[in-house]
C-alpha cells in the first residue's frame, strides 16, 4: 500500500512544481527586434547627434543616436542597435523617424530579428515665406542725396539666402551683407550696408524683403519698412535788413537776415554771424527765430552815425539737415549822420586834453551829450569815457 501511495504522489508534486514556476516565467521581458543601416536626409549623410526613433501606434518604442554621420547603429554583434521592444504584435507596422520627419520605410515588427534597414528622410518642401524686421537704419534724416545706410535686421529663418531693399516704387537692389558666415546671412544677425542710387530732396520709405534656401520670399504685407528723408540742397539767403548798400540806417538798428529753410539754430551764433566797422568787430548777441528762418544781430549799444557796416555770414551756420550755406554771405550799409570818432567829444576832429573837459561838462550836466563824448561806446556818457579819451590820447586801446 505505501508503495501506491508514493506513485499517487509524485503526479501532485509535478503539478505543484509547475505551478510555482509560471510567475517566473510571466517576468520575461518581450523578445525586441533590433535594427542598424544608413540614414540620409534630403539626400544627405544624417549629421552627428540625429536621433532616430521608433514608433508603433504612435507610440515611441526605441530610439539611437547617430556617432557616425550617416549611420545609425552597426552590424557587429556587440555594435549598439536600435531596439524596438514592447508589448508589441507580431507582424506590426514599425515607422521610423528622424527627429520629426518620418523615414519612407516602415517594417513589420519580429520579435527576436535583426535587420539591416537603411532609412531615407524626405522633409516636406519649405512653402514658409521669411519675415524681416529693420533693427537700426542710420541716418535720418541725411544731407546726402547719395546716402549709404548701415543697419541690422532680424528675421523669423536662419536659411536665408538673400536681402533686397527697395527706395519708394524703385527697382530692388541687393542688400549685402558687411559680415557674413559662409555666404550664408546667417539670420540676418549681422550688420548690412547699402548705398542708395541718387535721390532728389523728399521724403521716402525702404522696404526690406528675405529670400530663403527654399526660394520663398517675404509677401508684400510683411516687408520691413523704415522711412527718412533727403536734403542735399545748401540753404541760401533770402532777405537781409538793413539791405545790401543801404544808407541813412538808423543807429538804433539790428540787423537780421533770413533763410531759404529751417535752420540749425546751434550753427547761429556771434562766431558765424558778425559785424565789424571797417575791421573793428561790433560786439553784441545773436538769435535765431525758427518760425521765420530769421537770425538776428543786436548790437550791445547803438551804432556810429555815418559809418559803413558789414555783416557776415560764414559757411558755418547749416541747414537743419547739415547742409552749410555754400559760400560765405556778406552785405554792407551806412549809419545816418556824420561819422563820429569815439573820443572826440568837441568834434573838433581830434581827440585831446579838451575833449576830458568836454566829457566832464556833459557828465556835470553842463554841456548837451556828443556822439563822440561815447568814447567807450556803451551808449552811455560817464567816467569810463574819461578813461578811454586818456588812453586814446597816450595811444593806448
Amino acid at each position: 500500500m505505501k508503495g501506491k501511495r508514493r506513485w499517487l504522489l509524485c503526479p501532485l508534486v509535478i503539478v505543484a512544481l509547475l505551478l510555482c514556476a509560471i510567475p517566473a516565467y510571466a517576468d520575461i521581458p518581450p523578445i525586441p527586434h533590433a535594427f542598424y543601416g544608413t540614414l540620409t536626409i534630403s539626400g544627405s549623410p544624417a549629421a552627428v547627434g540625429t536621433v532616430v526613433k521608433a514608433k508603433v501606434g504612435g507610440v515611441e518604442c526605441g530610439s539611437i543616436t547617430i556617432t557616425v554621420a550617416g549611420q545609425y547603429g552597426g552590424s557587429g554583434a556587440f555594435d549598439p542597435k536600435l531596439t524596438v521592444s514592447g508589448e508589441i504584435a507580431t507582424g506590426a507596422t514599425i515607422y521610423f523617424y528622424a527627429g520629426n520627419s518620418q523615414a519612407n520605410q516602415t517594417y513589420a515588427f519580429s520579435p527576436g530579428a535583426v535587420t539591416q534597414l537603411n532609412l531615407t528622410v524626405t522633409p516636406p518642401a519649405d512653402t514658409t515665406a521669411p519675415s524681416v524686421t529693420i533693427v537700426a537704419l542710420t541716418p535720418d534724416p541725411t544731407n546726402d542725396n547719395t546716402p549709404t545706410f548701415t543697419g541690422t535686421a532680424t528675421d523669423t529663418e536662419s536659411n536665408i539666402s538673400s536681402v533686397e531693399y527697395r527706395v519708394g516704387t524703385g527697382a530692388w537692389r541687393s542688400w549685402t551683407a558687411a559680415s557674413a558666415t559662409d555666404g550664408a546671412f546667417d539670420e540676418l544677425s549681422e550688420g548690412y550696408t547699402f548705398t542708395i542710387p541718387t535721390l532728389a530732396d523728399g521724403g521716402y520709405t525702404i522696404y526690406v524683403r528675405a529670400t530663403d534656401a527654399a526660394s520663398n520670399t517675404t509677401a508684400e504685407a510683411d516687408y520691413a519698412t523704415d522711412s527718412f528723408t533727403v536734403d542735399a540742397t545748401a540753404p541760401t539767403v533770402s532777405s537781409t535788413s538793413p539791405t545790401s548798400g543801404a544808407t541813412g540806417v538808423a543807429v538804433t538798428t539790428t540787423v537780421t537776415a533770413t533763410f531759404s529753410e529751417a535752420m540749425a539754430a546751434s550753427t547761429i551764433t556771434t562766431s558765424s554771424f558778425t559785424l565789424k566797422a571797417g575791421t573793428t568787430p561790433v560786439s553784441g548777441s545773436v538769435s535765431y527765430n525758427s518760425g521765420t528762418h530769421t537770425a538776428t544781430f543786436t548790437p550791445s549799444a547803438n551804432l556810429a552815425g555815418g559809418t559803413t557796416y558789414t555783416a557776415t555770414l560764414s559757411t558755418a551756420i547749416t541747414d537743419a539737415a547739415g547742409n552749410p550755406l555754400a559760400a560765405q554771405y556778406s552785405w554792407s550799409f551806412t549809419t545816418t549822420g556824420s561819422a563820429v570818432t569815439p573820443g572826440d567829444a568837441n568834434g573838433d576832429g581830434s581827440v585831446n586834453a579838451l575833449d576830458i573837459t568836454k566829457v566832464e561838462r556833459i557828465i556835470a550836466g553842463l554841456d548837451a551829450q556828443t556822439p563822440g563824448a561815447d568814447a567807450n561806446q556803451d551808449g552811455n556818457v560817464n567816467a569810463l569815457d574819461i578813461t578811454k579819451v586818456e588812453r586814446i590820447i597816450a595811444g593806448l586801446p
